[in-house]
């Protein structure tokens, strides 16, 4: 019987978690970040017009 606990590599898309690790850490934050500053900026502009 085959162990399944073990991951070998022996799976479907073996090559997914090299890719996705980059991807979240080091590309992925700098959208996001540019995202919420954005949004930070737009609502800060919103209140100045309002007041």
């Amino acid at each position: 019987m085959v162990d399944m606990t073990q991951l070998t590599g022996a799976y479907s898309a073996s090559w997914l978690p090299w890719i996705m690790i980059p991807l979240i850490f080091y590309i992925l934050p700098f959208p996001v970040i540019a995202i919420v500053f954005l949004w930070i900026e737009k609502e800060a502009n919103g209140e100045e017009t309002q007041t």
